[in-house]
């Protein structure tokens, strides 16, 4: 079974003398529930397979040798041989043998595309997986691969329980789905949970009756579900009570036809319900029968122990039992025990794993000091000289170096530019710092540089793993104020010439998409460019003419003035030669236009005499 991504356990089926955890390193360890000891521990390969993510046990017949009891532990009841069939982060399911303490074969076909969250086997040579994928793959063991599939979406499925009597398939993710296996058809469909379920159980009644008890994460009920294999979106036919979330689920019919289920909860309780399967009922909560806490024996204060997992007894001498696991998936302790039915709370006071472990760890050091009989000598620390094994010279090495002089030698002289520049105003350091922690004030202290000659030692010994963070850094800039925008671009500029090399080399679509914010905000820019530049040609020539029209003096040399109204006066200096020989110059033009009109009104005169006369001429002979 599945319990999410840190609970990936189960019980092997002789009994459960054997239970295998995986911990959240991927490391798989198998216990031996009687004798309370670790068997076998195995670190699958990561860069292979990945981690485990769901696990089952898987038995697979053979010869059944005769030997001790201790090394039948690696069979079941049957005679088979165990294995524990491993489902991956990767999508591949690998067998791992108890006999060889290895991975013993990797099923091949089409796997899932991702990590497969639960598996389970039939007991007759196949098994099911369902993955991130939303699909449910059948693996043959006998073939040694994937032989069908169908897809059991939209919802991610989350766990998985086979039905023997029926040959359906319960698929767990929000909903609970049974498909048939024969069709691969979707039957049946249960509504009820508001969350993934995170642990799924089946049991079957003497009738042929089936149930499929399920929890959900954030839920604290768990729900019993009949299968039909007809009907969709029906509701539970049981629902039982508890006071945390779930993490394991273990159910169980008696021969006495009673109906016994046991859930871990997350605060490392167990809690056991009896049921009668005639007398389901959906509209009574059941509440727990009893409950089981584990608690350590100090001295001093009392603290819990937190339980792993649960798993009824199927001994029929001690079917009245539990075993349990309590302490840690590193460290684990197993206990059958016998419910006391007339308490709701059973305490059950035990010693704490850990230091249990530290002590045994303890004692087999003292005796494996006591075997070796290795003794320390009792000497005084003050009279013991510790003498080295290689030569030693005789010559004492005496430094004749006065304190002066190597103090002179410590001092620290800076390089310094022709411009008088110290190259330790580089601050390298300071922006790698700042672009490893990804600090912004760090950053923007180190970007507000305004001086160029530090801004090129710096971009000089930047390493090149350092120069794609300040790419990305400086196309934030680009977007922000005009003072950031200043800086961005400066910076920007000596990175592009400094390590061209760096970025020439890489990946055409890579750099595009690393420079796209840089190019989006400079087009951005150029787009209103053409208008700026109208506005300020225009503007620079309207400021040009007004500077031209102030500048141009037209009365400083003493311009001529007319006057068109003579009438009025006009003041003009007189003490100026250059005014006197302008009016002469005036009146001399006056006098010419007035002889002139004078001759033009004498010719008139006489032209106008001329043509009376002749008038006069023609009148006369009509008479």
């Amino acid at each position: 079974m599945s319990l999410g991504k840190k609970h990936v356990l189960g019980f092997s089926p002789n009994g459960g003398q054997l239970f295998a955890s995986v911990d959240e390193q991927g490391v798989l360890r198998i216990w031996d529930t009687e004798t309370n000891t670790l068997r076998q521990e195995f670190t699958p390969n990561l860069q292979v397979s990945g981690p485990c993510t769901a696990l089952t046990w898987v038995s697979v017949s053979s010869s059944r040798p005769k030997k001790s009891r201790k090394s039948l532990q690696g069979y079941d009841e049957a005679g088979g041989r165990l294995h524990i069939a491993l489902g991956t982060l990767k999508g591949a399911v690998v067998m791992y043998s108890m006999a060889e303490g290895s991975i013993a074969r990797t099923l091949s076909g089409d796997g899932h595309d991702g990590p497969v969250t639960s598996i389970v086997y039939d007991n007759a040579g196949q098994l099911y997986t369902v993955g991130a994928d939303c699909r449910v793959l059948v693996w043959s063991l006998s073939e040694q691969k994937s032989v069908a599939e169908w897809q059991v979406g939209p919802e991610k499925p989350q766990n998985i329980a086979y039905l023997q009597k029926s040959r359906a398939l319960a698929v767990g993710s929000r909903q609970l789905k049974v498909y048939d296996i024969e069709t691969k058809e979707l039957v049946e469909t249960f509504t009820g949970h508001s969350g993934e379920i995170n642990a799924i159980s089946s049991v079957a009644c003497k009738d042929g009756t089936e149930f499929v008890l399920t929890t959900a994460r954030m839920e604290r009920v768990i729900c019993f579900w009949k299968i039909d294999k007809k009907g969709k979106n029906k509701a539970s036919a049981c629902t039982l009570l508890m006071e945390d979330l779930a993490y394991c689920l273990t159910s169980e019919v008696r021969n006495d036809g009673q109906l016994r289920v046991a859930s871990v909860t997350r605060n490392g309780n167990i809690h056991i319900y009896l049921l009668n399967a005639d007398s389901l009922s959906a509209e009574k909560f059941v509440k727990p029968k009893v409950s089981l806490q584990v608690v350590s024996d100090g001295a001093d204060t009392v603290e819990p122990i937190v339980a792993i997992a649960a798993h009824f007894v199927t001994d029929s001498n001690r079917s009245h039992e539990i075993l349990f696991g309590y302490g840690s998936l590193q460290q684990l302790q197993f206990e059958r025990f016998t419910p006391n039915y007339g308490e709701k709370l059973n305490v059950i006071v035990r010693a704490d794993p850990k230091k249990l472990y530290a002590s045994k760890k303890g004692k087999e050091q003292l005796g494996y000091q006591a075997a070796t009989k290795v003794q320390k000598p009792i000497v005084s620390q003050k009279t013991v000289e510790y003498n080295s094994a290689l030569p030693i010279s005789q010559k004492k090495v005496q430094n004749e170096v006065p304190m002066e002089a190597r103090l002179q030698h410590l001092k620290i002289h800076g390089t310094k530019l022709s411009d008088g520049k110290l190259l330790t105003q580089s601050k390298t350091q300071l922006l790698m710092q700042a672009l490893h922690s990804k600090d912004q004030a760090m950053i923007q202290a180190v970007l507000n540089t305004q001086d160029t000659e530090t801004i090129q030692l710096t971009l000089d010994r930047l390493p090149l793993e350092y120069v794609s963070p300040l790419v990305n850094e400086l196309s934030n800039l680009l977007q922000g104020k005009h003072s950031k925008v200043r800086s961005a671009l400066r910076w920007l500029h000596v990175l592009a010439s400094t390590h061209t090399s760096v970025l020439m080399s890489e990946d055409k679509e890579a750099l595009r998409e690393k420079l796209s914010i840089c190019l989006g905000v400079a087009e951005q820019r150029m787009n209103c460019l053409s208008e700026a530049l109208q506005i300020t040609g225009r503007v620079n020539l309207i400021i040009s003419q007004m500077k031209r029209n102030a500048d141009n003096h037209l009365n400083d040399r003493n311009a001529l003035i007319v006057n068109d109204y003579p009438d009025e006066p006009i003041d003009a200096p007189e003490d100026t030669p250059l005014a006197e020989n302008n009016w002469s110059d005036l009146e001399d033009q006056q006098g010419s236009s007035k002889s002139i009109s004078d001759d033009e009104l004498v010719a008139d005169d006489d032209l106008a005499t001329d043509d009376l006369n002749a008038d006069t001429d023609s009148d006369e002979p009509m008479d």
